[in-house]
């Protein structure tokens, strides 16, 4: 998954500068924040994760695939 790492240049109580991370939705070319996690490979230590929008989309496919079996 990729990954958005800012430096805010605040440094914290702890004396430890403040870095903010997000990470980027899964889906191919989508720049959205990552919010939701389809699934992980333990094994490979892999997790994919998608924004709200692809989420809802791929929730709607499974709907409509279950409902014509």
């Amino acid at each position: 998954m990729p990954r958005v790492t800012i430096k805010t240049g605040i440094v914290a109580a702890d004396g430890h500068e403040q870095i903010l991370t997000e990470y980027i939705c899964d889906w191919p070319h989508c720049p959205n924040p990552a919010e939701h996690l389809l699934g992980v490979v333990a094994d490979l230590r892999v997790a994919s994760w998608v924004c709200h929008e692809h989420a809802a989309l791929l929730e709607e496919r499974r709907r409509s695939s279950n409902r014509g079996s």
